[in-house]
């Protein structure tokens, strides 16, 4: 027994410093590749017995260089690529590093795609691997609550993670997705809220994927992208037309009652100064007059009111819990 135990201390001892060392030869640009060929070496050798100790490495090593932190972060979804459902037990503390990324004050592109990347990865195969809505359910609430933070790049960031975790995610749970749509519907609302753009992405996803099976639900979140329309910030304006594209493009009983509104409002923005938005807005156009039914001039909104539904309001309660 003692044996045993000494022959895996030393070996959780001999794994510990050849991250460490391979962390080293990361953080210099002369060595970055050979660094990163050897992590990727000794996750390949890993076991259920040396996972643990790789994974402490990483993720309390991931706090030096933006170099170090990023490769981290992608060494989580090699991880999870090469050893599957082995990492289900991990799920919480590796999304717990990603959002410490996310948080990050010198946090770049880089980064940020990175963390985009292996949440995905996360989302993909654990929920193949285990339960899709246990796995969802693990890494929806830290993502949740970070798109909260009064910080751009930190909503940016958490906001793109999220859609990718709906787009990865095998089926997931609709009761979720309907409670997250309903209150980033709101949150796109608010003016204090900086990552417009990249929360229109995400309340895509949520839709695409179920989250609006009623008009209601459905003709509110169409009714932000509308009034993002409107917006001073061209992405702001670009991200809402592809948005509509998206949904009209998706198709559904659900949007002849919203068909009129919709080009109406896309028709109010063919014009727009920025080429981009005008390019964005015209496919979504194109996309709306295909469907079916009469154009009227009737607006989500007024919709909500005539079936004494309650419209929309500024607010920015973030809890996963009705």
């Amino acid at each position: 027994m003692k044996s045993t135990r000494s022959q895996q201390h030393r070996s959780t001892a001999d794994t510990k410093q050849r991250v460490a060392r391979a962390l080293s030869k990361v953080s210099d640009r002369d060595t970055h590749r050979i660094g990163v060929e050897e992590l990727e070496s000794i996750v390949r050798s890993l076991n259920r017995d040396s996972l643990p100790a790789f994974v402490s490495c990483v993720l309390v090593d991931g706090d030096g260089s933006p170099a170090v932190r990023r490769e981290c972060v992608r060494l989580i979804g090699f991880l999870v690529r090469s050893h599957g459902g082995l990492m289900g037990p991990f799920l919480g503390k590796m999304i717990g590093c990603v959002v410490r990324r996310l948080k990050d004050k010198d946090v770049d592109s880089g980064i940020r795609d990175a963390c985009v990347e292996t949440v995905g990865v996360m989302a993909s195969l654990c929920s193949e691997e285990a339960d899709g809505a246990e796995v969802f359910v693990t890494l929806v609430p830290p993502l949740f609550e970070a798109i909260g933070e009064q910080h751009k790049q930190v909503q940016l960031g958490a906001a793109l993670c999220l859609a990718r975790v709906v787009d990865c995610t095998r089926c997931p749970p609709v009761s979720i997705l309907q409670r997250l749509l309903a209150r980033t519907t709101k949150l796109l609302r608010n003016p204090h809220f900086m990552a417009k753009s990249a929360l229109i992405q995400l309340n895509t996803s949520m839709i695409q994927a179920g989250g609006a099976p009623t008009e209601s639900l459905l003709s509110a979140a169409v009714a932000s992208f509308l009034d993002s329309l409107k917006s001073t910030e061209w992405t702001t304006r670009k991200a809402a037309a592809s948005s509509l594209a998206d949904i009209a493009t998706g198709g559904g009983p659900l949007l002849s009652t919203l068909r009129g509104s919709c080009i109406q409002s896309l028709e109010e923005c063919r014009f727009d100064k920025v080429k981009p938005v005008r390019d964005v807005v015209l496919q979504a156009l194109n996309s709306w007059k295909v469907l079916p039914g009469k154009i009227t001039p009737n607006s989500p909104r007024q919709y909500l009111r005539s079936k004494k539904l309650p419209v929309p309001v500024l607010s920015a309660n973030l809890g996963i819990q009705s």
